[in-house]
């Protein structure tokens, strides 16, 4: 299951608005690693989920 379903499911999100919450943590994601920083628990903060969701918003 990807992260946007989840959303929509869990969260009620309508397909746009899950696909927008991903975008946006996408770009968070590259913004914080051209800083230096190494945000492996990103997909917890924003969005309550396991690191291991983290490879879905590199690719």
């Amino acid at each position: 299951m990807s992260i946007e379903q989840i959303l929509m499911e869990r969260d009620g999100m309508t397909q746009q608005e899950a696909a927008k919450a991903v975008e946006n943590a996408r770009t968070e994601l590259w913004e914080r690693l051209d800083a230096g920083e190494m945000p492996d628990d990103i997909c917890q903060e924003l969005f309550g989920l396991e690191p291991d969701f983290l490879e879905e918003l590199i690719y």
